[in-house]
């Protein structure tokens, strides 16, 4: 779920809201966020992990020239409490202002991290889960009047994953992003862009708690608008040391190349 901790940020942090746009319209815009501290978990690594990411950079691109991916990362300033009712109320206003702070555009790729702290590996998340969410936050409240509750009257499906918007939707066509559930081929470049030693892998079991509802809450949203679901959820090993965040640094940015490849670079393909 992720933790304060000491700060092991390289960029400032102002007023809260992510930077402004690059005046390259190429460029890839990436927001994430990471968990506040839960239960027993005084210091876990999602938000050391995000908090450290750089503001910037580039990789080359898959067509073999000298041409290369320009990607901008924007790093929630704050760690997110691990609470349903504060994720319900607050994702809606980290978009809306990321959206106000950019000239109306929206991230084309969002990551959300977490701990799982029974798994020594790390995972992307395939899909989210709308019920029971019985598992007690900070606030000792379970997830059900602020999401399930909430979200079977909205009509929403059991589960959401990332993709399209409805194909009835005039929008879909427009989008730079075909996004897809994590499959092999994902994996498999996301391995392409990571250490060959660390242990990656693809979940379908997010964990019917502040992951799994973040998860849900961000695909519900984009859903509900019209949106692609852009979204992707990395669960991250607990340890928090030094060596761990930079692990955890050094697969963030893989799991990042690996979602403009699989989603943006290969779109035309997919």
């Amino acid at each position: 779920m992720g933790d304060y901790g000491p700060s092991v940020s390289t960029r400032p942090i102002t007023a809260g809201i992510p930077p402004q746009p690059s005046t390259d319209e190429h460029e890839i815009s990436v927001l994430i966020t990471g968990f506040g501290p839960f239960k027993t978990n005084n210091v876990n690594a999602s938000y050391l992990i995000a908090s450290s990411l750089p503001s910037s950079f580039s990789f080359p691109s898959p067509k073999g020239d000298s041409a290369s991916r320009r990607v901008s990362l924007h790093v929630y300033p704050t760690a997110i409490p691990v609470s349903y009712s504060t994720v319900r109320e607050l994702l809606p206003q980290i978009l809306s202002d990321y959206s106000a702070a950019h000239g109306g555009r929206r991230p084309d790729l969002i990551i959300h991290i977490g701990i799982a702290s029974p798994r020594p590996y790390y995972s992307v998340e395939s899909l989210a889960h709308r019920d029971e969410y019985v598992m007690t936050d900070i606030d000792g409240c379970t997830g059900y009047e602020d999401g399930e509750k909430r979200w079977k009257e909205m009509g929403l499906p059991e589960i959401l994953k990332p993709g399209l918007p409805p194909a009835s939707d005039s929008s879909s066509g427009a989008s730079s992003v075909l996004p897809y559930p994590p499959d092999e081929h994902f994996l498999d470049t996301w391995k392409l862009f990571a250490p060959a030693t660390l242990d990656l892998r693809i979940s379908k079991d997010a964990g019917r708690y502040l992951c799994d509802f973040i998860f849900y809450t961000s695909m519900s949203l984009a859903l509900q608008e019209g949106r692609a679901r852009n979204v992707l959820f990395l669960h991250v090993p607990s340890a928090s040391e030094d060596a761990d965040v930079e692990r955890g640094r050094t697969i963030a940015l893989a799991l990042v190349k690996a979602m403009v490849r699989c989603w943006i670079d290969e779109k035309s393909d997919a």
